[in-house]
């Protein structure tokens, strides 16, 4: 029987960790918005490694590079909303 697992965001090659929680992250073609304790600059190149298990292929991993297009602090003050432009997609 397969387990839905949470999505996760590490940074640092997982030195910090933090598990999502519903709605704080979104991904699309074009980037993806997600919340975090952390906060960046405007500018920031960040590279991401979206891993997903597909029932046929197995593991699939994709490294993708982007761009933080907009961050601010959440209204609540626990957090920062952020939003990551894509650069180029690989071909997979």
């Amino acid at each position: 029987m397969l387990t839905a697992s949470r999505p996760s965001l590490y940074l640092d090659y997982g030195a910090d960790a933090q598990v999502c929680a519903d709605g704080e992250l979104d991904i699309s073609e074009r980037g993806m918005r997600f919340t975090s304790r952390w906060q960046f600059s405007i500018g920031t190149q960040l590279s991401v490694l979206l891993v997903q298990m597909d029932p046929q292929r197995g593991l699939c991993r994709m490294a993708i590079d982007g761009l933080v297009v907009w961050c601010e602090p959440k209204k609540d003050g626990k957090g920062y909303e952020s939003t990551l432009l894509f650069l180029e997609l690989p071909d997979e």
